[in-house]
């Protein structure tokens, strides 16, 4: 277990009053530069919003569980260093084609535009689609989560 994520889970708890042990512990994108750029909007409040292929959760290749309503993740940044708390507000399960503008904006990303969210995330998809020999496609269907931060390091 990652020792930062435990110390920041504890002065969570203390501080809020939370009384479980429930949470996932995870970095954004796929690298060190990209965990980093990524909680750095979420600090800064532009990024509310994150989309995962529902494939990787179906076949149980994700380290972490599906994410639910009111669930706890600890963010870490590109040296795997807890520095954030966000909790989950809605969880949508669609086809990529159907990813709108406000999906595209909540992310937080580029330019905040559908067509930019486009841009960077199908060629993101489509590598980690190769890597379990899976292919690409409109209607491969996207976890997109809706979450609000919560706490700080």
């Amino acid at each position: 277990m990652n020792q930062s994520a435990q110390e920041l889970w504890s002065q969570f708890k203390t501080e809020k009053n939370v009384l479980h042990d429930r949470y996932d512990v995870w970095a954004f994108g796929n690298s060190p530069q990209m965990a980093d750029e990524l909680l750095e909007l979420v600090l800064k409040g532009e990024k509310v919003g994150t989309s995962s292929l529902h494939l990787l959760y179906d076949l149980g290749l994700e380290e972490e569980q599906m994410p639910a309503v009111g669930s706890y993740s600890i963010v870490l940044d590109g040296k795997d260093q807890a520095q954030a708390i966000i909790r989950t507000k809605v969880v949508d399960v669609l086809p990529y084609s159907q990813i709108s503008e406000v999906h595209g904006y909540l992310e937080g990303e580029g330019d905040r535009t559908l067509s930019y969210w486009r841009q960077v995330h199908q060629p993101f998809f489509e590598q980690e689609l190769k890597e379990y020999q899976r292919t690409f496609s409109e209607d491969v269907l996207i976890v997109y989560e809706l979450f609000e931060l919560v706490y700080r390091a």
